[in-house]
């Protein structure tokens, strides 16, 4: 889809929680939606476009309820019903289980379809590359945080070029000419590197030439002593946060020291994660418990773009980095998207491992088991369980649609294979052959973390909306218009007359 923002930036895109995000919504009951799909992605990584197909449809299916004559309580009711039901048969349609977080095969067919519906053909790479990195950036004891992969966007090349470093990488350029160091000891600066300089101007009183040159000379030989304190102190590489003064840059020169700036205040703190430094707020000679280390610290260039790249190969690194490379700016974007999802999705799967037949299988499975409890189960609740069990099956049809397939004819194949018991039977996404498929021993698989999150946070919306009787829309009052030169100002126009 192509998206033009408020500010006229175009973003063609398929990834439904940013499209929502740059959406201007106006009407509440979008703004809604919009939230709940921004809830879904923010906590699990996945599902934003289900919420919003999903509770879509329980609307759509409550307003025939409503028109029927049926109370909204009783609906209400009915979806809540259906909501635990559905809960609770989640877990015995569960056909795999994650044995080993830190096994990059296994985590690579879990994050499979989770990478694959963002950039569809090149899932098989991706999903094996983000396993590494999410190995790689587990703790050892067992906690996951996506703030520890950091994602570096590089433009050229193509899908394949992209790569997994043990450590972190930057757009930047080396300020001194010293351009890589081995075995580097490194302090971090938050400051300017030279001399403070006062916020206010000041004024200095020379009495002859003589006072002006020992002014300088003086200044130049503290800035000296300084940068001659931090290398005796065995830094070989200095990382700052603001400007670089160019005296003080000299001076790193004839020492030998590597400098570095870096724009971003959360980048110096992910890289002192990294390399297990203090940054220190003033240009002073760094502590020894404040000096951070490096295997590799080394200026390189990738396609046309020139990186700073800290390596931490085979050594203990909390942090990985995951260079993407693509053709475009809205191929990396796309990159970035599908690599973020595979990561919250493997944070889900780190509280959770169990794993859920995809394809909309999982979907379809629950529709006919609702479907029959709605049947035999009385009173006025079981039509709301029965228009349940039918929006869940807007999501194969969704699946269905987008895969080209014909929606009616592949829906009913695949709601006769799930009536006859085979629960794992989803739409087959490829072009050619039977519109279905065994999604388990394809290795479509969803988290059940997930999918129980879209549930819960879908209905809750639906019920939300229809308990809504009023909407007051808050405006600027317009108040008396201002006095003229009109005598009856404060009349209309058709009063006067």
């Amino acid at each position: 889809m192509l998206v033009i923002t408020h500010l006229g930036k175009a973003l063609c895109t398929a990834h439904a929680g940013t499209i929502l995000r740059e959406l201007e919504l106006e009407n509440p009951v979008a703004r809604m939606l919009g939230a709940a799909s921004q809830a879904q992605e923010e906590e699990t990584g996945d599902g934003a476009n289900a919420v919003v197909l999903l509770a879509g449809a329980l609307l759509d299916n409550a307003e025939k309820l409503l028109r029927a004559g049926l109370p909204v309580a009783a609906v209400r009711d009915g979806y809540d019903a259906a909501c635990k039901e559905a809960v609770q048969l989640l877990p015995g349609l569960a056909c795999h289980a994650l044995a080993d977080l830190r096994d990059p095969a296994g985590v690579a067919g879990a994050l499979r379809a989770a990478v694959g519906s963002k950039l569809f053909g090149y899932q098989d790479f991706l999903a094996g590359l983000v396993a590494r990195c999410c190995v790689a950036a587990l703790s050892p004891e067992g906690a996951f945080e996506p703030d520890n992969v950091r994602l570096c966007k590089v433009p050229g090349g193509g899908v394949t070029d992209s790569c997994l470093l043990e450590g972190m990488v930057f757009c930047t350029e080396a300020e001194s000419q010293v351009h890589q160091a081995h075995e580097a000891r490194i302090a971090v600066y938050c400051c300017p590197f030279g001399l403070a300089r006062s916020e206010t101007k000041g004024t200095v009183l020379f009495q002859g030439a003589a006072e002006m040159r020992a002014y300088g000379d003086a200044e130049e030989a503290l800035l000296g002593r300084r940068v001659r304190a931090i290398a005796e102190e065995g830094a070989s590489v200095v990382v700052v946060g603001g400007r670089v003064d160019p005296l003080a840059l000299q001076y790193a020169d004839q020492l030998g020291l590597m400098v570095v700036r870096l724009s971003s205040r959360l980048e110096l703190q992910r890289l002192c994660r990294v390399v297990g430094a203090v940054p220190l707020a003033s240009l002073v000679p760094p502590p020894p418990g404040a000096i951070g280390h490096c295997r590799r610290v080394y200026l390189s260039e990738i396609g046309s773009t020139a990186v700073v790249v800290f390596r931490q190969d085979g050594g203990a690194c909390p942090v990985a980095t995951v260079l993407l490379r693509g053709a475009t700016h809205e191929l990396l974007c796309s990159l970035e998207e599908a690599v973020t999802d595979g990561l919250n999705t493997y944070k889900a799967l780190v509280s959770d491992r169990r794993l859920l037949p995809g394809a909309g299988a999982a979907e379809m499975a629950l529709a006919v088991r609702l479907a029959t409890l709605g049947t035999y189960l009385p009173g006025p609740e079981q039509y709301g369980i029965l228009e349940f069990s039918q929006a869940l099956k807007i999501l194969p049809a969704a699946l269905a649609e987008n895969a080209g397939l014909p929606v009616n004819e592949t829906m009913a194949a695949l709601e006769a294979l799930h009536q006859l018991g085979t629960a794992t039977a989803g739409v087959r996404p490829g072009e050619g052959g039977a519109p279905t498929m065994d999604a388990a021993q394809e290795g479509v698989l969803d988290s059940l973390l997930v999918k129980e999150r879209v549930l819960r946070l879908a209905a809750h919306t639906a019920t939300t909306l229809l308990g809504v009787s009023h909407i007051l829309v808050a405006k600027k009052s317009g108040g008396p218009k201002v006095r003229g030169e009109n005598p009856n100002w404060d009349l209309e126009p058709d009063a006067l007359e």
